[in-house]
């Protein structure tokens, strides 16, 4: 079985998937985590700006051994192994959030990544999944389908407290400022933009809990 989560920025998506992949035995598939380690690397490895990462070639885009790029999800985490090392840790910050946000709308790193997601499905009985794409490019087919969003205010404010817990003190207003325009970049991309995928289930995680959000889920899966 397959389910995809999809949904804007600060909605709730990898929080929940990865506790209903810990409370069901599933198989968790971040694939913003992804294009994180492919963004880290071509900025380490290639020393390229976070901005020549909007116009990356095939040439550049070889500097990264595919082959020796691993995900793995064990014992609740999902972690990047490559060329031997675990490279997770380095992929959390924001200048690599931001540089992923920026090489994902590069078309032939996305084939890439999308064949690997689904080879990794192909791999694990029972897949969880989010992205911005997952239901409406990646899984199509996928058996459940979420579109998980929440109110701008409420997921600026989830921003806001994920921002200070890294160190970082934001303003609402700035954390708002910065939802909206993540949202305004999703959804107005020429590749893959965030859209709510055909057949897909909408839950609105403004006033629920990550404890109720994940029970309507599992309602979902098991009924």
């Amino acid at each position: 079985m397959i389910i995809t989560i999809d949904g804007p920025v600060a909605s709730g998506k990898s929080t929940i998937a990865r506790v209903i992949a810990q409370e069901l035995g599933f198989f968790y598939i971040n694939s913003g985590l992804l294009f994180r380690a492919c963004a880290h690397i071509l900025m380490r490895d290639g020393h390229l700006s976070v901005g020549q990462l909007a116009r990356v070639s095939p040439d550049q885009l070889a500097l990264i051994d595919f082959e020796q790029l691993h995900y793995v999800f064990d014992d609740g985490k999902e972690q990047v192994i490559y060329v031997g090392a675990n490279i997770t840790y380095e992929l959390r910050s924001d200048v690599v959030a931001l540089a992923a946000s920026i090489i994902a709308t590069n078309t032939v790193l996305r084939a890439i990544i999308l064949s690997y997601e689904r080879l990794l499905a192909t791999h694990n009985k029972q897949v969880i999944v989010d992205g911005r794409d997952s239901g409406s490019t990646v899984f199509p087919n996928a058996e459940l389908k979420i579109y998980l969003t929440a109110k701008p205010m409420i997921r600026a404010k989830r921003w806001q407290l994920d921002q200070e817990k890294r160190g970082v003190k934001l303003s609402v207003t700035q954390a708002l400022d910065e939802v909206n325009a993540r949202d305004a970049r999703d959804k107005n991309r020429s590749i893959a933009p965030l859209v709510q995928p055909e057949g897909a289930q909408v839950i609105d995680s403004s006033e629920l809990s990550i404890k109720e959000a994940v029970q309507v889920i599992k309602n979902l899966i098991t009924h």
